[in-house]
């Protein structure tokens, strides 16, 4: 039995990654169910934009915004999962393998993905913006996250220092 079983720092990252994980499908249930009813409601919904002020093409702007959005919690999803993945392995007292290796590596990928579709997505945000300016103070902004970008180079160093301690412990078992 690992002495990694009864680490509370463990206990609770998987919960907060399964609660995390739920939230993201909830987020993306709530988006599809939300553009469905836009669609549906379509002539009411662009009405009331109108009559608070904003342009008719609000509407479609949210419309796009949403499975955007919708994508982006998918690949948080996934990162969420690769990482509760993780935590099992550590759990276990064997961390240093080549799928936590992979599993790094994935996230590093979707840490990119993550951060390349906050840019269509702000730029939608601003066409919203620009559509409802009269209804409303709203302030947006369309960026590469610095700190997003470092966590993809941390992960992808993180990948092969598993991967080389995953070859050298492979090794060590190979000469005892």
């Amino acid at each position: 039995m690992s002495t990694f079983r009864n680490d509370p720092l463990l206990g609770i990252a998987k919960a907060l990654l399964t609660f995390t994980m739920a939230m993201f499908v909830i987020g993306i249930v709530s988006l599809g169910i939300g553009a469905a009813v836009m669609l549906a409601m379509k002539s009411a919904v662009v009405a009331k934009l109108v009559e608070n002020g904003a342009l008719t093409e609000a509407f479609w702007g949210i419309l796009l915004l949403m499975p955007l959005v919708a994508g982006m919690l998918m690949l948080c999803y996934r990162f969420a999962e690769k990482l509760r993945a993780i935590v099992r392995t550590v759990e276990l007292g064997d961390p240093f393998t080549p799928d936590n290796a992979g599993r790094l590596r994935g996230m590093a990928w979707l840490a990119l993905a993550i951060q390349l579709a906050s840019l269509p997505i702000g730029a939608v945000a601003m066409w919203i913006e620009n559509a409802t300016e009269k209804m409303g103070s709203m302030e947006v902004t369309a960026d590469v996250s610095a700190n997003g970008l470092l966590l993809v180079l941390v992960l992808f160093i993180l990948a092969r220092v598993f991967k080389t301690g995953a070859q050298m412990r492979d090794d060590l078992e190979g000469t005892v």
